[in-house]
């Protein structure tokens, strides 16, 4: 069954993101001492405009939309959501100053941002899950969560069946087991939950009470 989040749910959510990506933007930039010799924070407002931004975009807002939300242009949002990451990594190598960072940079340093986090979000995922198996004796979870460990997630299902390649559960064949996940797998929560209905399906699992 779906879970229906009240609005102001959503909202906290996105706000702890928003603060962890700013915090991870902090960390590409060189950390506490070096952000402390900038002359100016003023661009902070930025990298937290474009958070949202990004965040708004992958839950299926319009740039028109997220304008609205933010306050801003539709013009800022389409500069900082059409930013190249790869390009923002490269100035980063060198110096950046404070009055560089303008809405292209911010965009592009968000994208990094949620990248970073997300993968962080996925690691302890997969160690609580992997904990929580091993735990239940549920050894099959475990041989999965071990094997998923560095996959970026949302994942297809040729990059998931390549990682699990030669794994059998109950002796049925991963490939079998796929046939019946939805892709692409968002986390390994749903990788999980969907693998357990399969079993239970073929009669491998008990049924949930």
């Amino acid at each position: 069954m779906m879970e229906i989040r009240p609005p102001e749910d959503i909202e906290k959510k996105r706000d702890e993101q928003v603060l962890r990506m700013l915090m991870e933007v902090l960390d590409m930039l060189g950390g506490p001492r070096k952000i402390a010799e900038f002359r100016t924070l003023t661009w902070i407002p930025s990298i937290i405009k474009a958070s949202y931004a990004v965040l708004l975009e992958k839950a299926g807002r319009t740039h028109e939309e997220i304008a609205r939300e933010l306050g801003v242009t539709r013009a800022t949002v389409d500069k900082m959501l059409r930013a190249d990451p790869e390009d923002v990594m490269r100035k980063l190598r060198g110096e950046v100053e404070a009055e560089e960072i303008d809405d292209h940079i911010a965009g592009g340093l968000a994208k990094l941002a949620f990248k970073r986090m997300r993968d962080k979000m996925v690691r302890e995922e997969i160690e609580h899950y992997s904990e929580t198996a091993s735990t239940l004796g549920a050894e099959w979870a475990v041989v999965l969560m071990t094997k998923v460990r560095g996959l970026d997630f949302p994942v297809d299902r040729d990059v998931l069946e390549e990682r699990l390649r030669g794994i059998r559960i109950f002796d049925t064949p991963i490939e079998e087991i796929l046939d019946e996940v939805r892709f692409p797998v968002e986390t390994p929560a749903q990788l999980l939950k969907d693998v357990a209905a399969a079993l239970r399906r073929r009669g491998k699992l008990k049924p949930q009470a």
